[in-house]
């Protein structure tokens, strides 16, 4: 128990002890009497200081007429005589004064049993405070390591101890900085990376077209197939370097008024006229507009584009997919929600959240053989986050597959 809360506990023991104590001093206190009848009589028509005398109990008693604490005229004897003890004393009793009554002593046993189960209830809550503290630390560090802060720590206050418990928090300490540590070292690496890359790429895309031009039309197709991988890894890398940029962003992305529902069709044009190459088309079914919301357009579009692209990818052939756009009203706040479904082979239930990270595949030929280069929807998502909203992927009724975009709106 800390000592505020033993402080607490003695000071209201105390107060109750006083109360208790005051208490019982009234109830045994001796009781005013008026005055006798007879001596209210014996002043009937005097004044104030006049003679007077009556017949008592003790015998004839003379005295003077005066006003007491009752504000009654009365005869007031010289010499009264001492009073009758207010209890009758047991015989054999050495005990000479005021006897407590039975009423007297209940009071005041259950002031100290009340003072009792104060004290104990304010060292139980006290002590489960004090037990308790250290777990509430851990389970709010745990639930911000879960949520992505990293930095979070248990922190000295409680790693000073020296219990099991202090232990268990040292130990997540350890851990959380461990985790940190092979992050950033994850992030760096594939940043790094991702621009070494950038230059051999450059050069290799120069010496292509000097060879296309000394080689001549004869050997066009493969230096078609070299470009078109080139091209390839050039666009792997551009999403690695947005990812990892997304990744170390804290939330302060510039922000500014726009029209979503303008967006998505201007997105939908461009995506539909890629997809008829390949016999499939972009359909944009509900559009509620305008809808404005607070946001990084280039972010937004980003992810937009890498979502349709991906459903344009898996969809059947002569078949569409087809985005909408709606207002929703969820948690007191009202969202933009914009559904994006294909026709393809959908995703088993248990990968629905993994195919967020990146390079993440759940049919590698069937991925290799479309394209894919595995970061677009890990763009997505992390663009999605950071604009305060959420990306969900649901398999749809009969195949294919459904994404589920919610944006806040201001």
């Amino acid at each position: 128990m800390t000592s505020t809360t033993a402080r607490a506990a003695l000071c209201a023991v105390i107060l109750i002890m006083t109360i208790a104590a005051v208490s019982a001093a009234e109830d045994t206190a001796p009781q005013r009497h008026h005055p006798p009848p007879e001596a209210i009589a014996a002043c009937d028509g005097k004044k104030e200081g006049d003679e007077c005398g009556f017949v008592s109990p003790h015998g004839q008693l003379q005295g003077t007429c005066m006003s007491g604490a009752e504000n009654i005229s009365a005869c007031r004897p010289n010499h009264p005589p001492p009073a009758p003890p207010p209890y009758p004393e047991a015989k054999g009793s050495v005990t000479q004064g005021i006897v407590p009554t039975v009423d007297n002593l209940t009071h005041l046993i259950a002031a100290c049993l009340a003072a009792a189960v104060v004290a104990a209830a304010l060292t139980w809550y006290g002590f489960f405070r004090y037990c308790t503290m250290p777990l509430r630390t851990l389970r709010r560090v745990t639930q911000q390591l879960a949520q992505g802060n990293l930095s979070a720590r248990v922190g000295e206050g409680l790693v000073n101890r020296q219990n099991e418990v202090a232990q268990l928090g040292r130990d997540v300490d350890r851990m959380a900085i461990r985790i940190e540590t092979l992050v950033g070292a994850h992030q760096r690496l594939i940043r790094d990376v991702s621009h070494e890359l950038r230059s051999p790429l450059s050069r290799l895309n120069v010496a292509l077209e000097l060879a296309r031009q000394s080689a001549g039309p004869a050997l066009s197709a493969p230096f078609d197939r070299i470009e078109r991988e080139s091209n390839r890894l050039n666009d792997l890398i551009s999403q690695l370097l947005m990812l990892t940029r997304l990744e170390n962003d804290n939330g302060m992305i510039q922000r500014v008024p726009l029209d979503i529902a303008a967006l998505i069709r201007e997105i939908a044009a461009d995506a539909d006229f890629e997809a008829k190459g390949s016999g499939r088309q972009v359909l944009v079914t509900t559009i509620e507009s305008p809808i404005v919301l607070n946001g990084n357009r280039e972010l937004l579009r980003q992810a937009l584009e890498n979502l349709l692209r991906n459903a344009v990818r898996y969809t059947k052939e002569a078949t569409a997919v087809e985005i909408s756009l709606r207002k929703k009203e969820s948690v007191s706040r009202l969202w933009a929600r914009i559904e994006i479904s294909d026709h393809g082979p959908g995703v088993a239930e248990h990968e629905l959240k993994d195919i967020f990270r990146p390079f993440y595949r759940v049919n590698e030929a069937h991925e290799r053989q479309s394209g894919g280069a595995g970061v677009g929807l890990a763009i997505a998502e992390r663009a999605v986050l950071l604009h305060g909203g959420r990306l969900q992927a649901i398999n749809a009724p009969g195949a294919g597959l459904i994404m589920k975009m919610d944006i806040p709106l201001a």
